[in-house]
């Protein structure tokens, strides 16, 4: 290692350990742990990893998370406050609903196709209100309904809440919202998802909101016959 790298290297790990005894080592375990995802991809993440990304002891993790699960669903939770606060960003902007709307989208689009293991990684670790919470009730254990919703669980509700906010502002209808910010909402995370994949390709010269918007206008002529 050059020497210069080497000085970095020993001014980043002082720092790192300046903010450890100063208590912030759990958003520095984050910080490391989405360092390690960008460059080596979710399988390589563990409180080992993370803990040397960061210069401390392998077992300085454990005072914040039991184990693995835990650390992904602090990483995915820390994700989804990202995300929502890329649309609270432009939330005052913009007074119209159809705007705002499309702000969002936009946000969320621009969010999860620049974060893409990020993303992954968030998506998979909520559980949704379908197949598997349906397997945990079909199972015989006591009700956990006056548990407490988990950060990971709240916080990835945010941006869809945000989003029906919006469609509410255009109709009183409630029911009628949420249909609506469903299908917005679930177009936002399947065009993510494919673009992310490969299996869609924004022209270039295109922007993501203008691609956003050429979709979601064809959507609505198809709805409307």
């Amino acid at each position: 290692m050059p020497p210069s790298a080497k000085s970095k290297s020993q001014a980043a790990t002082k720092e790192t350990s300046n903010r450890y005894h100063h208590g912030d080592l759990k958003s520095s375990l984050i910080e490391a742990a989405n360092v390690i995802l960008v460059r080596d991809g979710a399988d390589a993440l563990s409180l080992r990893a993370i803990a040397a990304e960061v210069g401390v002891s392998h077992m300085a993790p454990y005072s914040h998370f039991k184990n693995k699960k835990e650390l992904m669903h602090a990483v995915a939770t820390a994700g989804f406050m990202q995300m929502s606060a890329a649309m609270e960003k432009v939330k005052a902007s913009f007074d119209k609903p159809e705007e705002l709307i499309l702000e969002y989208g936009a946000a969320c689009l621009e969010f999860a196709t620049s974060n893409a293991q990020l993303y992954r990684l968030m998506l998979g670790q909520v559980e949704t209100s379908g197949r598997k919470k349906t397997q945990s009730r079909n199972k015989k254990s006591t009700s956990n309904s006056s548990l407490p919703m988990s950060d990971l669980e709240s916080f990835s509700k945010t941006p869809f809440i945000l989003l029906k906010e919006a469609f509410a502002m255009r109709t009183s209808d409630k029911a009628l919202a949420r249909a609506q910010a469903m299908g917005a909402w679930s177009m936002v995370h399947g065009m993510s998802a494919l673009i992310i994949e490969g299996h869609i390709e924004v022209p270039k010269g295109v922007s993501l909101k203008q691609f956003l918007a050429a979709a979601a206008f064809q959507t609505e002529k198809l709805t409307q016959h």
